[in-house]
């Protein structure tokens, strides 16, 4: 047997087949896919640098906020990893958005994607930070994590003389970390607008090689951060392990976040984060609901095709005028209705006509009032009640908001909320994995999506 550890609950499951396509390498997890060994170890250690191989290079980062901004720094870690040809090292997932970070364990990244496949496209190692280093979640039994002092590079500190980020992912691993700026010419205004955010990825990429690294590590190193322990010390950019605090703000072309992450030349969401896909038992247990929310008995039978809707609300509140209400604000339901039905007609108009009936809603909205609305559009109109299905309750705080991403995934259309990066996801997973269709509601002000 082999037990998945997914947020404080665990599901057991036989061992699977590998679901590598046919004729590609297999991919032992966490390891090489057919070269050098690039851990030392097959347990994580006290240190992370005395798993490290000599004769191996590797890039890594911190995570923050929402479950999809990590999936995204994830991504672009991947992609960095890529360009400077080092090996990733992946952190967990964290529950920021939950509350506080420590209120749950955090979830490595194997637990909810499937890594082997994941490595076998890309074909390149990837390590997870648990299998590098032990950290107080650890098994009992081995050595205890040692705190160790590393120097990265800061993006959020490159921004107007501001502080590095700090965060839970970094301390997981007991690293104390002293952070260097990137230069503001790495943004991708190339530093001409002192506003900009965005971080060139190509910029980020150099300085994982040593010449250029060296062009401007003297002037940069003098706007350095100490070390947490120690005001007086402040450390270089490790060498060996790149690092930045946060990988979010970055992209290759537009200067507003995730802009380029989900746009049809993305090097982020085409090269890497297509890969990305869903551990098998997360897929079937997704399945489970969706078989009973259909009424489907046999599991022989097949889940009818349908249209997945996210409506993003509740914190989405924060971005609406002072001059409007939320109502005002928020596109009307109406304004989903009409975009489904799009979706549904050009589904129709394909040369493989196919006539889908079912709409799978998700939201964030608590208001009973507002769902009354969502059911006054039809029988077919409907959503998975995750207060009713025990959810959180049977297998933890991750799996609403997890098996709502995964039943987005699924549908042969969608229909998602813009600005919202979790529709953005959907959207193009719903594109690139299902050969599906989709259409996204403006709002913000009155009448923002009429056209």
């Amino acid at each position: 047997m082999i037990l998945y550890l997914l947020s404080n609950s665990t599901i057991l499951k036989q061992a699977e087949e590998s679901t590598l396509p046919e004729h590609e390498p297999e991919v032992v997890h966490g390891g090489p896919v057919s070269g050098p060994v690039v851990l030392l170890s097959t347990n994580a250690t006290a240190t992370f640098r005395e798993n490290l191989v000599p004769s191996v290079k590797y890039v890594t980062t911190f995570v923050t906020a929402g479950f999809t901004n990590q999936f995204m720094e994830t991504a672009s870690l991947i992609y960095l990893s890529i360009l400077t040809k080092r090996v990733p090292v992946v952190p967990a997932f964290l529950a920021e958005h939950f509350g506080k970070a420590t209120d749950i364990i955090p979830t490595p990244f194997s637990d909810i994607f499937d890594l082997p496949y994941l490595s076998g496209k890309l074909g390149i190692p990837i390590v997870e930070w648990h299998e590098l280093k032990r950290t107080v979640y650890s098994t009992a039994g081995g050595p205890r994590p040692e705190t160790e002092k590393l120097g990265c590079w800061s993006t959020a500190a490159g921004y107007k003389s501001s502080g590095p980020t700090y965060s839970y992912s970094s301390a997981l691993y007991g690293l104390d970390i002293s952070y260097t700026p990137v230069p503001s010419t790495f943004s991708l205004t190339h530093g001409s607008d002192p506003n900009t955010y965005m971080w060139s990825i190509w910029g980020l990429a150099s300085l994982g090689f040593a010449k250029s690294r060296m062009r401007v590590l003297p002037d940069q190193f003098r706007k350095a951060f100490p070390l947490q322990s120690d005001p007086n010390q402040k450390l270089e950019p490790d060498e060996t392990m790149l690092c930045w605090d946060s990988l979010y703000y970055t992209g290759v072309f537009e200067v507003y976040p995730s802009e380029d992450f989900f746009n049809d030349y993305s090097p982020y969401w085409s090269q890497v984060a297509v890969h990305m896909r869903w551990r098998q038992h997360l897929v079937e247990l997704a399945s489970e609901y969706l078989r009973r929310h259909f009424g489907i008995n046999n599991k022989a039978d097949s889940i009818p095709p349908f249209i997945s809707v996210h409506i993003r609300r509740s914190d989405f509140e924060g971005g609406c005028g002072k001059d409007v209400t939320k109502d005002q604000c928020f596109a009307p339901i109406e304004a989903y209705e009409r975009r489904v039905q799009e979706v549904r007609d050009r589904l129709v108009a394909r040369a493989n006509s196919i006539n889908v009936r079912e709409v799978l809603v998700t939201s964030d909205e608590q208001d009973p009032r507002w769902w009354e609305r969502i059911s006054a559009l039809g029988p077919e109109w409907r959503w998975i009640d995750h207060a009713a299905e025990q959810t959180g309750e049977k297998y933890g705080k991750w799996f609403p908001l997890l098996l709502d991403m995964i039943f987005q995934s699924m549908g042969k259309g969608f229909v998602g909320t813009s600005r919202s990066t979790m529709s953005e996801l959907a959207r193009v997973r719903v594109e690139d994995w299902n050969d599906g269709e989709s259409a996204t509601v403006l709002w913000g002000f009155p009448g923002a999506d009429n056209h």
